[in-house]
Order: C-alpha cells, then structure tokens, then sequence
C-alpha cells in the first residue's frame, strides 16, 4: 500500500467519522442547553449516522476501492433507512417547534427522500 492509499483509507474510514461524532457532541451539548431529551439525542444520532453513512459510501465509491462492507452499508441507506426515518419524522414533526435544532433536525429528517430520490435519478441518468 502506497503512502497515498493509506492516507485515503485512514481519511475516510477514521478522519470523516470522527469529524462526524465531533459535530453531534457539540451539537448534543447545544441540544441539551436548550432542553432537549434523550430520545431527541438519540434521533439526532440516527441523523448523522444516516447522513455521515451517505459521506462515507461517496467518498469510497469515488476515492476507495468498493466492497462488501460499502456494498453493505449502501444497502442498509437505501432499503432500511428510509423506513426508520418515518417514525423519527413523525416524532420530529411534533417537537419541531421547540428550538432551531429541533427544527432542523425535522428538516434533515424530510430531506432524506428527496435527496435519496434526487441522488438514484443521477446516478440512472449519468452515462456510464
């Protein structure tokens, strides 16, 4: 392995997803000064791991070389994902008006099926 090939694989699969716990813990510590629950915190979880699961497959699929685990975790955005979203929408739905970060939370909830139909059409559309 290249000196390249591991600062790639160690930027993906170690740098993205610590960055990513960095920024639910300051926005956890935010959450809770403006009186959120555990269960919003554990929405929120699911938030970014769903949307920092979509970061990562992208950055393999372009940087990385594919494989089973990419394969996986690409299966479980497009099938299993989009499911447990809809209770977390809900839910998100009706506390939406408590603070910004409920608000946007709700808002990133949403966004998830656009943006997963927006994301297939391109990729069926592109020339390949």
């Amino acid at each position: 392995m290249t000196p390249y090939e591991i600062l790639v694989a160690l930027t993906i699969h170690v740098f993205v997803p610590l960055a990513g716990i960095t920024l639910y813990a300051l926005v956890c510590r935010k959450a809770v000064q403006d009186g959120a629950s555990r269960v919003f915190l554990g929405e929120l979880f699911f938030l970014f791991f769903v949307y920092g699961g979509w970061v990562v497959v992208i950055l393999t699929s372009i940087f990385w070389v594919w494989s089973g685990m990419a394969s996986l975790g690409t299966f479980f955005l497009l099938f299993a994902a989009p499911l447990l979203l809809v209770p977390v929408a809900i839910h998100l739905y009706k506390i939406r008006r408590r603070s910004r970060i409920h608000l946007r939370a709700f808002l990133a909830s949403i966004a998830y099926y656009p943006l997963l139909a927006c994301s297939l059409g391109v990729v069926f559309l592109l020339p390949q």
